[in-house]
């Protein structure tokens, strides 16, 4: 009976079905087994008690408000490294579900891997309807199902606040800028591998009737939820360095108590950057299957909805992202590489004063930026006028940069040293340009690498792999398409 009261405590919501099984598990141990594999089929592809809604994850203490329950124990290196060997983080996470999603999706709407040049317009309009209508359905199911239809979800981190129409005006335009983003890709990745600049991967067929081209690609089909969590990680770090947050990543955190749609809220060069994550291993390694990449893209714009949905009782809620945006400076990948943030000192296990945070961020900024979440929900988050004229002058200068190298890839044809020259305003343009802009068009008077100023090993790894997993591949990926000949 204590066995039985402590597990309830924990999932309120088991069955009678579920207690007598556990009641048998403690008089008879031999059902031991049978009694984790019930429990463990209930979370198969990531559902919480067996549900969509109504239940948070199993290590939630239910007692206790959203957001509160300590995740210290729950994540950790062993945790990460046993729930990739035992392959949990793919059988028993969202991550199956967004695979099997994506392969339906691709089945449905292939990509043409012998895409001439020509027609591309009309190609980019067709496919920018589909990823729209098809994302934007995932995106409306949590936010309908949270936000509109009444008792779906019932555990909200901040109690309250809800965002408004014009709130919901403005994380919709920036949702949809980044669709935009992502159908560009896919087009121009469509084009590499039809003008011959990227070997045309191989089919279903040829995979499975060749071992060497299997093993990849079901090595790299397991490799992608990893690999996006250490790319997330690197990114989303390097994006709150003092120039890049306050011209590029400050537009996601307007929202301090998200919805779905700020899951893809996001400024255009963030989107940038974010995306780039599809282009490792896809641009560099021969013989993947389309799958891989679209999988990718799939995991980048499907995600973000349940993981910023504001509930912590669905499908795909994420309390360690709902404590980054709450308290900004903290938590900056997923849980299972919170042994990195644990690392660096920006871990926090919980809402509330954190025990384990040694960050630059003051609990009393915390506090303060919990109260003003309690009482609007957003007072930033609407279209108009910039603010300010550094971010007037950022923002001009990254729409003619955008406007500029859409018109140069749609001539293509360019020299190796042209398109070379592209890559680099692409991909590193908006880095340098960001840095003078806030350097000697604002009145910023904090350090240029706030926060991690007093860092050296984690400002080191911040650059270098921000470096390699974002700016080095959007540089190739430009350049090689700027070299394709439109003719």
């Amino acid at each position: 009976k204590i066995v039985d009261l402590r597990l309830a405590r924990y999932t309120p919501t088991w069955t009678r079905v579920d207690l007598a099984l556990h009641t048998k598990c403690v008089t008879f141990p031999q059902h031991c087994r049978d009694v984790k594999f019930h429990m463990k089929l209930k979370s198969l592809g990531g559902l919480h008690d067996g549900r969509v809604f109504g239940a948070p994850p199993s290590w939630v203490d239910s007692t206790k408000p959203a957001g509160y329950t300590s995740q210290s124990d729950h994540v950790s290196l062993y945790i990460t490294v046993k729930s990739i060997l035992n392959l949990d983080y793919l059988l028993f996470s969202p991550n199956l579900t967004w695979m099997l999603l994506s392969a339906a999706y691709l089945h449905l709407f292939p990509y043409d891997t012998t895409a001439t040049t020509g027609g591309s317009a009309l190609n980019f309009a067709y496919r920018l309807a589909i990823n729209s209508v098809l994302c934007g359905a995932y995106y409306f199911y949590f936010y309908a199902g949270l936000y509109i239809m009444d008792g779906w979800g019932k555990r909200k981190f901040f109690p309250g606040s809800y965002p408004t129409r014009g709130n919901m005006v403005h994380n919709i335009y920036y949702w949809f800028l980044g669709v935009v983003q992502w159908t560009l890709y896919e087009i121009a990745m469509q084009k590499l591998w039809g003008s011959g600049l990227m070997p045309t991967p191989p089919t279903y067929e040829e995979i499975f009737s060749s071992a060497p081209l299997l093993v990849l690609n079901s090595a790299t089909l397991l490799a992608i939820p990893i690999w996006r969590d250490i790319h997330f990680y690197s990114a989303h770090r390097f994006l709150h360095i003092r120039p890049l947050y306050r011209l590029v990543h400050s537009l996601h955190h307007r929202n301090t108590d998200p919805e779905p749609f700020s899951g893809m809220t996001m400024h255009p060069v963030e989107h940038l950057y974010y995306f780039s994550n599809a282009l490792i291993p896809c641009i560099y390694v021969d013989g993947l299957s389309p799958l891989m990449f679209h999988f990718l893209f799939f995991h980048l714009t499907f995600a973000p909805a349940a993981g910023h949905s504001g509930y912590d009782d669905h499908f795909g809620s994420d309390q360690y992202h709902a404590i980054h945006h709450a308290k900004f400076e903290a938590n900056y990948g997923s849980p299972s590489s919170a042994f990195i943030d644990r690392l660096l000192g920006t871990f926090r296990e919980a809402l509330g004063k954190s025990k384990e945070y040694t960050g630059e961020w003051s609990e009393k900024e915390a506090e303060k930026a919990e109260a003003h979440t309690k009482r609007v929900w957003s007072a930033h988050s609407y279209l108009g006028l910039h603010a300010n004229s550094s971010q007037a002058i950022y923002d001009f200068c990254m729409l003619c940069l955008a406007v500029v190298t859409v018109y140069i890839l749609n001539m293509g044809g360019l020299t190796e040293t042209q398109a070379t020259a592209l890559g680099l305003a692409v991909s590193v343009g908006p880095i340098v340009v960001g840095v003078l802009v806030n350097k000697y068009f604002s009145k910023d008077k904090m350090s240029q690498l706030w926060p991690f100023q007093k860092e050296r090993w984690g400002l080191l790894y911040t650059t270098l792999s921000a470096g390699v997993f974002c700016v080095l591949p959007v540089f190739h990926f430009v350049k090689w398409c700027a070299m394709i000949d439109q003719k």
